[in-house]
């Protein structure tokens, strides 16, 4: 007994040796807990799907994993050397906030982004953080990057262009992209910790084998009255008896009393000739202690075939059942990361024609689970006929050239409504190279679709009116001007600033100003036609483009000029104010209009504006209220 006790304090030593060196190495290595591909599999999913940058940098300084990186940082701010050394005090000032404990960090960069990171934790160890960064929190100050691309000698257009690339999301947004990738990266570290501990803890229990005598199941002979006959050492090891303790014993020692009723009913069994194969039941260790086992009971036969006893094999399965218990707790975990993040899971076994599905894919499509999940040929019923061809063709590659699928399909509700998805799927392939199974992600991206339009509404239109801005309408004019080289008609743009705006501010306040400006807008989108162009230029100030007039330019000349009379006139009508519910102010305001003629591409959009801008002012020098056409000098 006492050597066995030695043995034993002799393994938990060198077993806790072993958990020591474990973790240290561990700490110094992110990849032994982490699958770092499939984290930037999921990361560059992210980044598709929400236009989000991701990086993963272990404690070293070693960037991980690193996806869509935005091109007003790697074209512009870390190349130029000011610029970069910003960047890096964004990284360092970042860093060094989560090293103090803190949950996580916001830094807006001095050169205008906004970057944030968040500690990766795992096993109550910082081993890492996740990075996302180079958006905005509101639209940028368009002013602030032209000073920025004077300062270090940027290309301007290009600059801004990359500025308008960047993305723009709510600290809401952000705090949930970082909440989705913390608990997901501690998911996965904490499975990946759990195997390797696993792997490590086997196969040390082979090693130590011949010290302890443990890797054996027990094996127990008894008689049909129940006694012990038989006891190896591996029955020593699982239920704590010497064999000289358990032989002749009755083996109900080793039943808990509750239990009672279950032996008495194998050991009819087997007086009858019968197996009991693989049954899972709970046994008593010597001091009392009640473990899990599973075991195999045979009977034993005498020369003349006569069952006089019984063979019991033993196998201690309690570090396997909690093990059990904690790998479903993990998915659960996941299940849930899945349902924060509006992401799910799915697999098709392309033998058994199954698909199998994560509690999150029955919300995304709204299906009640009590129906089961369809077949690659029912998914159809789940999307419009549109985007079921695009799923078919993608799974249909996937299956016979391997080939992983990215699309955005169309989801039909059961109550009818259409809501757009993201899908992502991965072959796998067996031993042959043939593909098996198509594994992949859904995401309801119903919402991310909503902030785009939101975004693009923002960032091509004038808020107050909804006109389009300079942006939009120098793309239009740009178009405008193609199309103007290809069929020979003349174009014209009008250049329009109100005369007498400003005195209504000052008496009434911006809000009368502003409901002037939305009413001019109106009038103005009265005189022109649906192919026609008016966009808000700044402030008091309007641009009309009239496209596609006549080819001959005294023709085009005479159309303008009657569209910018009517322009005109409909602007000097008197404008009827309401400043409060009940109090209505009248007030006159006229335009003074600037016309210049453009065909193709004989002049540049900048001369163009400009030489309508010079004409809008030789009207108000002359008098306001008046119409004037740019004259070539």
């Amino acid at each position: 007994m006492g050597k066995l006790v030695k043995n034993w304090t002799l393994a938990h030593n060198i077993q806790q040796l072993i958990r020591m060196h474990f973790l240290k190495e561990i700490h110094l290595n992110l990849s032994e807990l982490v699958d770092i591909g499939e984290l930037r599999g999921l990361c560059e999913n992210f980044t598709a799907v929400t236009g989000a940058v991701t990086a993963v940098l272990d404690l070293e300084g070693r960037v991980l994993i690193a996806t869509g990186w935005q091109d007003i940082c790697t074209q512009f701010h870390r190349i130029n050397p000011s610029t970069c050394a910003r960047c890096k005090e964004s990284d360092t000032t970042l860093a060094s906030q989560l090293n103090k404990g803190a949950a996580y960090n916001v830094y807006r960069c001095k050169n205008g982004l906004v970057d944030v990171a968040v500690p990766i934790i795992i096993a109550d160890e910082h081993i890492a953080n996740f990075f996302t960064g180079q958006f905005f929190f509101e639209p940028p100050d368009k002013s602030f990057f032209v000073r920025q691309a004077k300062e270090f000698g940027f290309n301007e257009s290009d600059y801004l262009g990359a500025m308008a690339r960047a993305p723009i999301f709510s600290e809401k947004q952000v705090q949930a992209m970082m909440g989705f990738f913390t608990r997901l990266a501690k998911v996965i570290g904490e499975m990946g910790l759990a195997k390797l501990r696993l792997q490590q803890a086997n196969t040390k229990l082979q090693q130590f084998a011949a010290i302890i005598q443990s890797s054996d199941d027990a094996i127990v002979g008894i008689t049909l009255e129940g006694i012990i006959e038989n006891w190896n050492p591996g029955a020593e090891k699982i239920f704590g008896y010497t064999a000289s303790e358990a032989v002749g014993q009755p083996l109900k020692m080793l039943i808990p009393p509750e239990r009672a009723d279950e032996e008495a009913e194998i050991v009819s069994r087997i007086a009858c000739g019968e197996r009991v194969s693989h049954f899972e039941t709970v046994r008593r260790r010597k001091g009392g202690q009640i473990i899990d086992v599973s075991a195999v009971v045979s009977p034993i036969l005498d020369d003349v075939g006569h069952v006089v006893g019984a063979s019991k094999i033993a196998r201690d399965i309690t570090t396997a059942k909690r093990a059990v218990k904690a790998l479903q707790h993990r998915q659960l975990m996941l299940e849930r990361t899945e349902s924060m993040a509006r992401l799910a899971s799915f697999e098709w076994d392309v033998d058994t024609d199954v698909v199998t599905w994560s509690p999150e894919m029955f919300l995304i499509f709204g299906r009640d689970p009590a129906l089961g999940v369809p077949n690659l040929a029912g998914q159809g019923e789940l999307y419009t006929p549109e985007s079921t061809q695009i799923l078919f063709d993608a799974v249909s590659k996937a299956v016979s050239n391997g080939t992983p699928y990215e699309i955005e399909l169309m989801t039909v509700q059961p109550d009818g409504e259409q809501r757009p998805c993201f899908v992502k799927g991965f072959p796998e392939r067996d031993d042959s190279g043939r593909v098996v199974r198509v594994a992949g992600l859904v995401q309801d991206i119903t919402e991310r679709k909503r902030t785009d339009d939101i975004i693009k509404q923002l960032a091509y239109h004038d808020p107050l009116t909804h006109l389009p801005n300079r942006r939009l309408l120098k793309d239009r004019l740009q178009q405008a001007m193609a199309s103007s080289s290809r069929s020979k008609n003349y174009g014209a743009l009008m250049f329009l600033d109100l005369d007498n705006f400003k005195p209504l501010n000052d008496a009434y306040g911006h809000e009368a100003g502003d409901l002037l400006l939305i009413e001019v807008t109106s009038r103005l989108k009265s005189c022109v036609r649906e192919m026609d162009t008016v966009a808000r230029f700044g402030g008091d100030e309007f641009v009309v483009m009239i496209s596609e007039l006549a080819t001959d330019k005294e023709e085009s000349t005479s159309r303008a000029e009657a569209i910018a009379e009517e322009i005109r006139a409909a602007l000097s009508r008197p404008y009827f104010i309401a400043i409060k519910r009940d109090t209505e102010i009248e007030h006159c305001c006229t335009a003074s209009i600037g016309v210049t003629l453009f065909i193709g591409n004989d002049s540049s959009q900048e001369n163009l504006l400009k030489w309508a801008d010079d004409a809008m002012y030789q009207a108000k020098v002359a008098g306001r209220n008046l119409i004037r056409f740019y004259r070539s000098k």
